[in-house]
């Protein structure tokens, strides 16, 4: 198979000051899907023939393309050089993603349930100030099953939301109680 493409060159650029200004390529009748498929080979022979045939008018197009080119072979080769730096071994991997998977399978932690209610207590305190959010926060735990709120579990978390949507629709109305429901989600 034959490579159309145009020869890519250094433009002698420090790979940080690479920037890009794609507002131009609608204008030009070169949609951003179709200059990825054209720096990435997928694209039509007549969408390679199109483009290439535009750029040799067009100065701003082929700088465009020049950029493009060049960030993505340094993607490329930034990419290959991580890969080959971090080698797993099958069995490291293994261990790893059975890792990952039984902490998927066991739920939510004591530390995350932690972090949902400082996210909560966050998004309560501008609206009420602190210590109503936190007076919040403990009545919604007292009438929840777990009673107080050091004792909120995955298993009692959905109880103490519903209280605590029903104080916020009391304190703030029920737009905001749907933001503590929708916030409070685990």
């Amino acid at each position: 198979m034959q490579d159309h493409s145009l020869p890519r060159r250094r433009s002698g650029r420090e790979k940080s000051s690479i920037s890009f200004d794609v507002t131009s390529d609608m204008k030009h009748g070169i949609s951003e899907l179709e200059w990825n498929d054209y720096l990435d080979g997928p694209g039509t022979v007549e969408l390679r023939d199109r483009i290439e045939a535009h750029m040799i008018g067009c100065l701003e197009c082929w700088q465009l393309y020049e950029r493009l080119s060049d960030a993505t072979r340094e993607l490329v080769e930034a990419s290959e050089e991580a890969r080959s730096g971090l080698p797993l071994e099958d069995r490291r991997m293994h261990a790893m993603l059975r890792g990952i998977f039984s902490r998927i399978r066991s739920g939510p932690t004591k530390s995350h349930i932690e972090g949902r209610l400082n996210l909560l207590e966050g998004v309560l305190t501008p609206f009420c100030g602190s210590q109503a959010a936190l007076s919040a926060l403990h009545a919604a735990a007292q009438k929840s099953p777990a009673r107080s709120l050091d004792r909120v579990t995955p298993d009692n978390w959905a109880p103490f939301l519903e209280n605590l949507s029903a104080i916020a629709t009391a304190m703030c109305g029920a737009t905001f109680a749907g933001l503590i429901r929708e916030s409070g989600q685990l």
